[in-house]
């Protein structure tokens, strides 16, 4: 099987889907509340007992092999594997995100400071898993098959996926979904509305219509071999900038006034899939508990790689210096201080943790990155002494790069501290921001500095092909904006590709 990346603008389904016919654990002594466990694609934080976590992390391990096998993606790519934080109670998750929607039990967060996840088991378990495997859908598709999808389907689909149920032997796929009680309740939108609409636009009943009519349109789409060529065939049009509403006249096989009689009259059948569950592995595994200072800092540690508004920085940096003092020379705690006061306290006082994180571990890769951005944040407010403030980053960056030269953190932040010199973007520098971009997509800073770095070399075509995906990830903020204005400007100056061709693989020059 090639271990290519499916290409951007096929929704690579091809073979996918044919018809679809804790408990809880002793506190180590020196441990505390926090337990993980590390699989090949996950590493798994859990306030949880240890087989809550071994269970969760064997069924992500299978939805993944699953998601796999009917994409045909079988080899993983230098992805790195996804974090994730169980938590047992909401009120865990509010103190990463104050601001987290009431109705909502976990989210999924691709950012410059990390990609993870966080789920509250507090509704059940079962919820929490569905949640986790919508989410891991999401992440799934943006690094293996990113493109222009429409939103309903983009959400369709991931709504499709989370209702994966693995039993002992058994593993069922679309057999039910907790949306079919708003489908059976309620008066569903027109379908034109629907197609054309962004995820999270309008009131909580819009949304509700949004989420249960893409799921049972996408089910549908997805059960008959026919269907599902034509589905495909709709979302490449699509990703080339047609009409999401208008092409689905033709997918669908009929007009758009009748969809929703042929919609209920599927439901009340709802063909599912069910395949043999494969063999546990010999070993599971191994679970270690994290020192207590994870129970103070594990969380907002989190919370600092999202941003804090500026409002509420004084109380989160105080509340961190007096949680981390009580950890004196514990490594989780110097590195949440230490980005505390990188980012809004003490600048050298942020270096001097680090510098002595980094003697006592030269392989400290976070640390290492971390003084290399704390390096240029000082160049920025420091211009007279910027150009060497700029190369002692990259020196910074360069060490890390040797010890993880599959960081795309570090390859993003070697590449954008080249901006504003003489020739910049040269052929390192762009090649630099490929990889990271590569190696993780789903961040759309990356998205944005590598089409930009493209452009500015004029390979408009490959910076616009770049910039798609990011319009109609529901979850996007600002950089969707970007994205789009970005993309009109490539594609308004695009020309045929010159000859040549890159390295593929890209290291910070000296």
């Amino acid at each position: 099987m090639s271990s290519r990346p499916m290409s951007r603008r096929a929704f690579a389904l091809s073979a996918a889907v044919a018809p679809l016919v804790g408990s809880g654990v002793a506190r180590a002594r020196d441990g505390g509340d926090w337990a993980r466990t590390e699989t090949p694609g996950f590493v798994l934080y859990g306030k949880v007992g240890e087989n809550t976590l071994r269970d969760f992390a064997r069924d992500l391990e299978d939805f993944d092999g699953l998601l796999r096998t009917l994409h045909g993606a079988m080899e993983r790519s230098d992805g790195r594997p996804l974090p994730i934080y169980l938590v047992p109670r909401r009120f865990d998750e509010l103190r990463v995100k104050p601001d987290l929607d009431e109705k909502v039990n976990g989210f999924y967060s691709a950012s410059i400071g990390d990609v993870f996840a966080l789920m509250s088991l507090e509704g059940g378990e079962d919820r929490g898993r569905a949640t986790l495997f919508h989410e891991y859908t999401h992440h799934f598709m943006a690094q293996h098959a990113p493109a222009a999808y429409p939103s309903w389907l983009v959400e369709g689909y991931a709504e499709y996926f989370k209702t994966t149920r693995f039993k002992p032997d058994v593993v069922e796929l679309g057999v039910t979904n907790e949306r079919i009680a708003w489908l059976r309740g309620r008066v569903w939108e027109p379908y034109d509305q629907i197609l054309g609409r962004r995820a999270l636009e309008g009131g909580r009943r819009d949304v509700g219509a949004f989420y249960a009519q893409s799921w049972i349109l996408t089910h549908y789409m997805m059960s008959d071999p026919d269907r599902l060529k034509r589905l495909t065939a709709y979302a490449g049009a699509v990703a080339a900038g047609g009409d999401p509403v208008g092409e689905m006249v033709t997918a669908a096989g009929m007009p758009l006034s009748d969809l929703e009689r042929t919609l209920k009259r599927y439901m009340a059948k709802l063909p599912g899939l069910r395949m043999p569950r494969p063999a546990p592995s010999a070993t599971a595994a191994p679970v270690t508990r994290l020192p207590p200072s994870a129970d103070d800092l594990l969380l907002e540690n989190q919370r600092l790689k999202l941003g804090v508004p500026p409002a509420e920085r004084p109380a989160v940096l105080a509340m961190i210096r007096e949680r981390a003092a009580r950890y004196p020379d514990d490594r989780l705690a110097d590195l949440v201080l230490a980005r505390a006061e990188n980012d809004f306290g003490d600048r050298a006082k942020a270096q001097a943790i680090l510098k002595h994180r980094i003697e006592a571990d030269p392989r400290d890769v976070e640390a290492i990155q971390m003084m290399g951005w704390s390096c240029m944040l000082q160049a920025r407010g420091d211009r007279p002494r910027a150009a060497e403030l700029l190369n002692e980053a990259r020196n910074w960056f360069g060490k890390g790069f040797k010890v993880d030269p599959n960081s795309p953190l570090l390859l993003y932040d070697y590449g954008i501290s080249r901006r504003g010199e003489a020739g910049y973007p040269s052929d390192n520098v762009v090649n630099v921001l490929l990889r990271a971009e590569q190696l993780a997509p789903q961040v759309a800073a990356f998205r944005l500095a590598a089409a930009d770095a493209l452009m500015r070399r004029d390979r408009f075509e490959e910076a616009a092909a770049i910039l798609e995906p990011v319009f109609n990830n529901p979850h996007a903020g600002p950089e969707r904006l970007q994205a789009r204005a970005r993309f009109e400007q490539a594609m308004a100056r695009r020309r045929p590709v010159g000859a040549g061709a890159e390295g593929d693989k890209a290291a910070p020059a000296s």
